[in-house]
């Protein structure tokens, strides 16, 4: 009985914490559908900082870590902790955060993530999925976050054709200001 109670209790945290984000992006509601999370940062770390080894193929990235964290989290403990540093000359204005694996998202239609945005600037985010073999690079909208905590709809039918083979999730930080500091992603999940 008491672990049907917390398992009531958490599902209540959970659905107030969302009821008190903010949505944005692509949707100013979350699509109705069948929600599959594809990562809830409760079983471990998978993703990983883009930086000094990507200025093989273009200028150095804002990103320094990717790691779990238990400061903030939309759901569950944990959330994956991404931190950057302002750019400087030579540097791009952008971080990467990815995982790879091989996701079969055929039929979805949105992807969704919960963002926390601690610091008291701006910044952008986008998502981009490389996909079929060719490692398409299908870059999705680009949305503003202001601090606070936002859930964020990203709409995936322009790609559509792509998703039957997902080998890479990019979340794209866009410096706006140059800003040292970080962000908390959480839930990422897909609705078909």
């Amino acid at each position: 009985m008491k672990k049907h109670i917390v398992y009531a209790l958490c599902l209540a945290i959970w659905a107030t914490a969302a009821q008190a984000a903010d949505i944005i992006g692509d949707s100013d509601s979350i699509p109705a559908g069948a929600s599959t999370v594809i990562d809830d940062f409760e079983r471990g770390n998978y993703w990983i900082w883009a930086a000094f080894d990507w200025e093989l193929y273009g200028p150095a990235k804002l990103s320094t870590s990717a790691r779990i964290s238990n400061r903030w989290a939309a759901g569950g403990k944990q959330s994956l902790e991404c931190k950057m540093m302002p750019s400087y000359p030579d540097s791009a204005t952008d971080g990467m955060y990815y995982m790879d694996y091989h996701w079969d998202f055929s039929g979805a239609r949105y992807m969704v993530i919960d963002i926390n945005n601690p610091e008291e600037q701006d910044f952008s985010i986008s998502l981009a999925l490389q996909t079929t073999d060719d490692w398409k690079w299908d870059e999705l909208t680009t949305v503003r976050i202001t601090p606070g905590t936002h859930t964020v709809v990203f709409d995936l039918s322009e790609y559509a054709a792509d998703l039957f083979l997902v080998r890479r999730i990019n979340i794209c930080y866009r410096e706006i200001e140059p800003l040292e500091g970080h962000f908390f992603v959480d839930n990422l999940r897909i609705i078909r």
